[in-house]
């Protein structure tokens, strides 16, 4: 489900570009320290950025070192030395990527299935680790998930209600261990990043979930695939909730890491629009998004 919380790097200036690449690296780093090498198989970029919101909530100044990995072992590269905002979003990416493989076990069939219990038995190490540390937070994803799997089951046609539990569990995993203000501000970012990638998901997968007979709630919402016109509209909704959420990283501290700053807005303001507009593109066959 993940993979549309993306900076536009074209745009970004060497020095933020470094920022962007040392975090990339630096949760990585991180996942292989807190749980495992296995973890490090489901790094992404989307959790880049819930590691940089909490470091902006906290006003961690992160630190950096020139090293070499595996990955680019002929060149040091700069990475984000080890923090608390880093070490979180490693625990809470295996306990996303081990639940995404329960649902999978569930709900997929022949190869898929054979691969997603592959993926279990990497994965189950990590998570182990992870909930140790985070028990409550992995018992709230998993009953999140649980809710949401229910909605499926009923084959519910609102988008807004299943995509408001996606929301709460991003909303969870934003708040961990926060109070007070910032855990406000937290969970309100988690909960419209939570809403907007389980909608642009389900408007991706419409065509494959048609022809596969999976849930998809824009198809029970309309009885068929949305018409252009209808996909526009839902375009228009999503880019209200990119409205919403800058709104809520705008409650953000200003704080001391310019780069950081830089990179936020980056995903927000280009990173994201873009990727809704891939969508668009990619189901309307267009080179250019449609007029919205």
């Amino acid at each position: 489900m993940f993979g549309y919380v993306k900076a536009a790097t074209a745009e970004l200036r060497l020095r933020e570009y470094e920022y962007y690449r040392a975090s990339y690296c630096g949760l990585c780093r991180a996942m292989g320290s807190c749980t495992g090498q296995c973890s490090r198989l489901t790094l992404s970029y989307d959790l880049v950025l819930l590691a940089n919101v909490r470091m902006a909530l906290l006003d961690t100044v992160p630190a950096f070192r020139r090293r070499r990995c595996l990955v680019h072992p002929m060149r040091r590269r700069q990475i984000m030395e080890p923090n608390a905002a880093l070490a979180l979003a490693a625990d809470a990416s295996a306990i996303l990527a081990f639940e995404k493989c329960r649902d999978d076990l569930a709900d997929e069939r022949g190869w898929r299935k054979i691969k997603a219990r592959m993926r279990y038995f990497a994965l189950k190490g990590a998570y182990r680790r992870a909930k140790k540390r985070h028990p409550k937070l992995a018992e709230g994803v998993r009953l999140q998930l649980a809710r949401l799997a229910e909605k499926e089951a009923e084959k519910c046609p609102s988008v807004d209600a299943v995509s408001a539990i996606f929301g709460e569990l991003l909303a969870d995993v934003l708040a961990e261990d926060l109070e007070g203000n910032a855990a406000l501000i937290a969970r309100q970012i988690g909960w419209e990043i939570g809403r907007f990638i389980y909608t642009l998901d389900a408007l991706d997968d419409l065509e494959e979930d048609r022809e596969k007979g999976r849930f998809n709630p824009f198809l029970l919402l309309y009885g068929r695939v949305p018409t252009a016109e209808e996909k526009q509209e839902i375009a228009q909704a999503l880019y209200h909730c990119l409205a919403d959420l800058e709104a809520a990283v705008d409650l953000l501290p200003d704080g001391s890491v310019p780069e950081r700053t830089a990179v936020l807005k980056n995903i927000l303001y280009l990173g994201m629009p873009d990727a809704l507009r891939q969508v668009l593109r990619r189901d309307c066959n267009e080179k250019e998004e449609p007029a919205i």
